[in-house]
């Protein structure tokens, strides 16, 4: 009577965390933060812990003493108040977690979701066998004094069988389930499945349950296109900022001729507002070179322009800018005197300096050359 007791309370012992678990799924399906869900997944498998612990102890105190109910009697409220407590630990986690949510969200991450989902189910796994083991020493306490170790013997031969490993029939009973198939004298058997592959066979089910409603129902897991574009998005505000940070450290050596019509506004403001007292509103020149022509005293490239603003020309009274703006500011007023060549300004002053001859790039060179020859080919086959 009181082996059938213990059964049963290992039993309650078991269907308690089972029951939670449903009953956190269920709350997960209703809007369940993952903060709360993550502390119910790690009390749970605490509690999976503890009962496997107690599970281990029952069976080492029989295994040494020989007596089940000698162990329990010894501290008969041990069992109960470890479950009682667990129980409410869970309960009191669950709380705090939701009172934290509210205040600071968290995100669960998916690879910490299914590693405590694993483990729950291998701990799961580890209770079962741990179990059915108790329960076949159980058994072997029923027996006889007299014939204890007799039978023990035999029990512990067939401990696979005892734990349900297998689902085979005896070897005396095979012809009942042997098929007709014989390939060259090998028969086949029409064995059931071992228990433990179809409780696999279980696991892959419920697991693809709780994928459909992470990942499809709820909306609360990522699939591999919306964790792609999170990563994406992510990137895209990184090189921003890195591009944000990046125009302090523009030089000479780096500087690239910006076109488009922000830099060029914001450098021509800038020129109208510093430059044009010595070189003219137009760029035409005055107590400085004309800036319309093809001839530069010290370099008509972006990055001799840059480097000239930069520094200066203190001989000629030219001041270093450098002090005064910014080296994203002494870019876009490089670029926008890149686009005065050519405008031919009335009143513009005489040419200064050496002619400069705007240097192509290897690779634009090469295009270049490739379109010329093209055309020309194009041409003679057509007269």
């Amino acid at each position: 009577m009181k082996n059938k007791k213990l059964t049963f309370s290992l039993l309650l012992g078991l269907l308690a965390p089972l029951a939670s678990m449903a009953n956190n799924s269920i709350a997960k399906a209703s809007g369940i933060s993952d903060l709360t869900l993550l502390v119910l997944m790690l009390s749970f498998v605490a509690l999976l812990l503890m009962i496997i612990q107690a599970l281990s102890n029952a069976i080492k105190s029989i295994s040494k003493s020989g007596k089940l109910e000698e162990s329990i009697n010894n501290n008969p409220s041990k069992a109960k108040a470890t479950a009682v407590i667990a129980l409410l630990g869970l309960s009191s986690s669950a709380y705090a977690a939701n009172e934290t949510a509210a205040s600071a969200p968290f995100i669960l991450d998916n690879t910490l979701f299914w590693i405590l989902s694993s483990l729950i189910i291998v701990l799961a796994v580890v209770i079962f066998v741990l179990f059915r083991a108790l329960q076949t020493l159980i058994s072997l306490q029923q027996v006889e004094e007299e014939a204890v170790e007799e039978v023990a013997e035999t029990k512990s031969a067939d401990i696979f069988e005892s734990l349900s490993l297998t689902d085979n029939v005896p070897l005396e009973e095979e012809e009942s389930v042997m098929l007709d198939h014989n390939y060259d004298g090998i028969k086949e058997l029409d064995n059931n499945l071992p228990p433990w592959w179809v409780y696999m066979f279980y696991a892959t089910i419920i697991f693809a349950v709780v994928y459909i409603v992470r990942f499809h129902v709820t909306g609360d897991g990522k699939l591999s296109h919306e964790e792609y574009m999170a990563e994406m998005e992510a990137a895209v505000a990184e090189k921003a900022v890195m591009m944000a940070n990046a125009t302090e450290s523009i030089t000479e050596e780096n500087v690239v001729y910006l076109v488009d019509a922000p830099t060029i506004e914001k450098g021509a403001a800038i020129y109208k507002g510093n430059c044009a007292t010595c070189h003219g509103q137009l760029g035409e020149g005055g107590a400085g070179p004309n800036l319309t022509d093809d001839y530069w005293i010290h370099g008509g490239s972006i990055n001799k322009i840059f480097k000239t603003i930069k520094y200066g020309v203190p001989e000629k009274g030219m001041i270093a800018w450098q002090s005064q703006f910014s080296p994203k500011q002494m870019q876009q007023v490089a670029s926008y005197i890149k686009t005065l060549k050519g405008t031919n300004p009335p009143n513009g002053k005489d040419p200064q300096g050496e002619i400069y001859v705007e240097e192509i790039p290897a690779e634009e060179n090469d295009s270049l050359v490739k379109e010329e020859n093209d055309t020309m080919q194009v041409v003679v086959e057509v007269d």
